[in-house]
């Protein structure tokens, strides 16, 4: 196959940005021309545009007043790169390198992420080979990846579980590009799991009905309280919830993990307010101090899926401000607004749950679940996903495995350069 590779633009918060609108959008669009996605073994939801849009753009520049930043790249630069054959988009990567990871970690690494590919091992080698050769240019001593863009976003590549539907911030990729990662050189880095619940299930119902017979039991030990957030103070709710992500999240069962920033947070925490109900989302405290917390989100994916479903062949245009795919975005938008209102969602997703250190073992954390759970049920919640748990956090993964199944399996890879 004939085709070009390049850089379509860069951005270092030390001066360069050669990003624009349409620069960016024709990044974000390319899992739309992946064949396989569009196959019967597929279970690919796209994103929305205008999001992913804003999750990529680092510019500063007068077009962000109209797509959001992301803060991210307030300590990040970043390549983009793109292969075309005959005008259309067949592949791409991003390379990166975030100083903040690397001063937490005491490491000179670089990242690759967003890769994507059709199926074609020299195409995938010279997207991986540009990465690799932008940063080693940097200095960089080893690659991470692939990721989007470390483990407080999407992270790793998908090799088991392709016959799942993706929840909410879930990678999904097709199931030929381990093969590109492990022929480059890759190695396996960390491993990832999702587990799903179903409703169904006898396993989860035993599972609940052992916790709720000790539940005043380990309330009364602990001397824990757990309570529902309040959205009608839910900048003091994100406070909590960020001075525990923070400094809990970092403690040796979290790789690729990086504090997130002040304006980072608040940038997940505006996405996250759209989205949440106050039923999935627990503070547990004692004596009014926060010691553990669980935000559980909607699965959004299914609105997206479904609203896919009734436009087969849908295309995102070139044009970066495009009728119908504003359209689409608004549309789909439009319904997760509506759901969230009736409180409609048959399926959600465990972004975050965790207890401070000291609390571990006590039994708040199985509360926690318990209490998602009970909610679930309430509100008619078919399914759950809980992801993404690192291969050695097992605080988190045995009582995932006590409750459900394992579905996804993500890899993190590593390439010294």
């Amino acid at each position: 196959m004939k085709y070009t590779l390049e850089k379509i633009c860069e951005y270092s918060p030390h001066g360069t940005d050669t990003t624009s609108l349409s620069l960016l959008k024709e990044f974000a669009t390319v899992p739309f021309f992946i064949p396989w996605y569009h196959s019967q073994e597929s279970r690919k939801v796209f994103p929305i545009i205008m999001n992913e849009i804003s999750d990529i753009n680092p510019s500063h520049k007068a077009f962000s007043k109209i797509i959001d930043r992301n803060p991210f790249f307030d300590h990040t630069e970043i390549a983009y790169f793109v292969a075309k054959s005959e005008g259309k988009p067949i592949g791409r990567v991003a390379a990166f390198i975030d100083s903040n990871y690397n001063t937490e970690h005491e490491e000179n690494s670089g990242w690759l992420g967003m890769f994507e590919c059709v199926e074609d091992k020299d195409i995938a080698e010279h997207l991986l080979a540009s990465a690799w050769e932008w940063l080693s240019s940097k200095g960089c001593k080893k690659v991470i990846g692939p990721a989007k863009y470390n483990a407080n976003g999407e992270v790793g590549l998908l090799i088991d579980g392709f016959e799942h539907s993706p929840y909410f911030m879930e990678p999904y990729n097709a199931p030929y590009y381990q093969e590109y990662f492990t022929s480059f050189g890759f190695t396996k880095l960390d491993d990832w799991f999702s587990h799903i619940f179903d409703h169904t299930d006898e396993k989860i119902y035993a599972y609940v009905d052992r916790i709720k017979k000790l539940e005043a039991r380990i309330l009364d030990k602990t001397e824990v309280e757990i309570r529902n957030g309040e959205f009608k103070k839910i900048d003091k709710e994100i406070e909590i919830i960020k001075s525990l992500y923070n400094s809990e999240w970092g403690k040796g069962n979290h790789p690729q993990f990086v504090k997130m920033t002040d304006p980072e947070f608040a940038s997940l925490a505006k996405g996250i307010k759209t989205i949440a109900l106050e039923d999935f989302v627990f503070i547990a405290e004692k004596n009014g101090v926060p010691i553990g917390v669980s935000v559980t989100v909607p699965n959004i994916n299914e609105v997206i899926s479904h609203y896919d479903s009734l436009h087969p062949g849908y295309i995102p245009s070139k044009n970066p401000l495009s009728f119908t795919d504003i359209r689409r975005d608004l549309s789909i938008f439009s319904e997760i607004q509506k759901k969230r209102r009736e409180k409609d969602f048959s399926s959600v997703r465990i972004l975050i749950i965790g207890v401070k250190e000291g609390y571990r073992k006590t039994g708040i954390d199985a509360l926690l679940y318990y209490r998602t759970f009970q909610s679930g049920i309430n509100l008619g919640v078919k399914a759950g996903s809980g992801s993404e748990t690192a291969e050695r956090n097992l605080d988190i993964v045995r009582p995932l495995d006590n409750m459900g199944r394992r579905a996804f399996h993500w890899r993190v890879y590593e390439l010294s350069l």
